[in-house]
């Protein structure tokens, strides 16, 4: 399809939905954009055309993006297959491990269409370098990984659907997804052991039975890692990824090694950027933003040699890092676009999001037994839903 464009349907205009659409207008190979939602007083201030159906949609697209809650993946990844189209669903991949085997085989029945999954933290410019660094062996052995997902969901859960804060909706596949993807992706295999610890403090009506999660995982090549997602802290979203090996240490997006820090991605490319500082909006030139960032950084490298080993002297938390959502999600329908115009290879298939999905059902089961153990009482995950898919 090299020489035409590709129209691009939305399943679901909540805040994915329209995130999406922003980033597909963003390349040249997209023609029109056509979105469907069960809502009808969703506003959109976006160049997409609505269709009142899913089937009138499809008659018009050659791909669909879908953007739908969770618990309607694997339906809607059904319908747009067996229409004929390629598909690129966000994250999770389906909502259970069942629902992922169904899947495989669905897939094996639409060898040609491209099916890619919306994993992007991966590709945030911070976190991307990391699998280079491990597989080259510039922090040698990695004994230790650390990634997490704190989001303050109070707001979000409810900002255009409801559908996050009613029974079933799981954290652990919702949010951990994120930090579990990039860690396999960064050892290459899943754990040998893994423990999860649940908490219901914080966020009481969330009707889910539980708010925060912590996992700890053990590897066959001696890594231990550790993520932990929340839905309920009091702080503004935060990201982060720590790999730890015995002669460098990655955090997000920096390399120390030699006693020196190195910035190993641009976090900025052209254009400018926005920051809001309260009622005033600033667009600042993301070049200069990437000085200032050096700059800082070399102040830091100064720091560091006088300062880290001095036992009067308390610094930590250095270098101040950018994790840029933004540069990862374009990344992910970027490629999609050009798996489809070139007959690529996806950034992340199947395979990839299937074994998250089985250390998420692992973990979640794993984090209620021990629930129930510590209560007292029944904390099974509520696997039914509110069906509000059709």
């Amino acid at each position: 399809m090299q020489d035409q464009k590709i129209n691009i349907g939305i399943i679901g205009l909540g805040g994915a939905g329209r995130a999406h659409a922003r980033r597909f207008r963003n390349n040249s190979l997209v023609g029109k954009i056509v979105g469907y939602d069960l809502r009808d007083d969703i506003p959109i201030d976006q160049d997409i055309q609505i269709a009142n159906s899913t089937e009138t949609l499809l008659e018009q697209v050659d791909a669909v993006s879908i953007c739908t809650p969770d618990h309607c993946h694997l339906k809607d990844i059904r319908t747009c297959l067996r229409a004929g189209k390629h598909v690129l669903v966000e994250k999770p991949m389906v909502a259970s491990l069942d629902e992922a085997i169904e899947l495989k085989s669905l897939l094996a029945e639409h060898p040609h269409q491209k099916f890619a999954v919306h994993h992007q933290m991966r590709h945030a410019p911070a976190f991307e370098s990391v699998s280079r660094l491990v597989r080259e062996g510039t922090l040698w052995r990695v004994f230790y990984i650390e990634a997490n997902y704190w989001h303050d969901m109070t707001d979000r859960s409810t900002r255009y659907d409801d559908w996050r804060a009613r029974e079933g909706q799981s954290l652990i596949f919702g949010h951990a997804c994120h930090p579990f993807d990039l860690i396999l992706n960064i050892v290459g295999s899943e754990p040998t052991q893994h423990s999860t610890f649940l908490s219901k403090i914080g966020f009481d009506d969330y009707k889910a039975e539980y708010t925060s999660a912590t996992t700890v995982m053990n590897f066959d090549n001696g890594t231990i890692a550790k993520t932990h997602v929340n839905s309920c802290c009091v702080y503004p979203q935060y990201n982060n990824l720590i790999v730890l090996g015995d002669k460098g240490t990655f955090v997000d997006g920096v390399l120390f090694k030699n006693g020196k820090f190195t910035k190993l991605t641009d976090f900025y490319g052209p254009g400018k950027t926005s920051i809001q500082l309260n009622v005033v909006e600033v667009k600042i030139p993301r070049r200069l933003l990437s000085f200032l960032f050096k700059s800082y950084l070399g102040t830091m490298n100064w720091l560091a040699s006088k300062l880290m080993s001095h036992p009067d002297y308390g610094f930590r938390h250095y270098p101040m890092t950018v994790y840029n959502h933004d540069a990862a999600c374009q990344t992910m329908i970027d490629n999609f676009i050009d798996s489809i115009a070139r007959n690529t290879a996806v950034l992340v298939g199947f395979c990839d999001a299937e074994r998250v999905i089985r250390i998420c059902e692992e973990a979640e089961k794993d984090g209620l037994r021990r629930m129930q153990q510590t209560n007292g009482k029944s904390a099974q995950r509520i696997t039914h839903v509110e069906n509000n898919c059709e």
